[in-house]
């Protein structure tokens, strides 16, 4: 008994490290388990982005200026100068080719998507930044619009809220 002991205690002090790094990597994956599988949007790289939706932003601003004093009924059509854009990162890897003769030089390049990888999950394209549409301009149409008081008021707010600048906003009598 003593001998396999001693052997025991010679094992322990020759690989005493080595066990205990195994022993707390099994302490941590069982701490830790199995990370669930994400929803399908996280997987098609979309949760990071926010579609731009035109009818609703439409309606929220519709909504908004018939609250103004004496606007009444309010509707809204706002039209695109570019739509929402999205900027992912990419590689980008310059060569140039000198002749023999030294008399022409060709440049070449080349551009690769930079992907981010979640694990076993997938794939995403890097996110650098979205670019939020800009608009062209704007035709209100309310029951307030015979008052020069609701008209500057509401071009106002719509110069302020879509960046649109007064001469490209049109406000018309709704009709009954």
């Amino acid at each position: 008994m003593k001998n396999w002991q001693t052997g025991l205690i010679r094992l322990w002090e020759k690989y005493k490290y080595f066990i205990a790094v195994i022993l707390v990597g099994a302490v941590l994956l069982a701490s830790s388990g199995l990370p669930e599988k994400e929803p399908e949007a996280s997987e098609t790289g979309s949760e990071s982005t926010q579609e731009f939706d035109l009818a609703a932003f439409q309606q929220t601003v519709a909504e908004s200026l018939s609250k103004i004093d004496g606007a009444g009924r309010v509707e809204v059509l706002l039209s695109l100068e570019s739509g929402e854009e999205s900027v992912y990162a990419s590689d980008v890897n310059q060569s140039s080719q000198t002749s023999s003769d030294g008399s022409s030089t060709s440049e070449s390049y080349q551009s690769a998507m930079s992907i981010l990888s979640d694990g076993s999950y997938g794939e995403s394209p890097v996110l650098i930044k979205s670019n939020y549409p800009t608009f062209r301009g704007a035709v209100i149409l309310c029951d307030g619009a015979d008052s020069s008081t609701v008209r500057l008021e509401i071009t106002q707010a719509v110069s302020a809220l879509c960046g649109i600048s007064s001469d490209h906003i049109s406000i018309s009598k709704m009709s009954q």
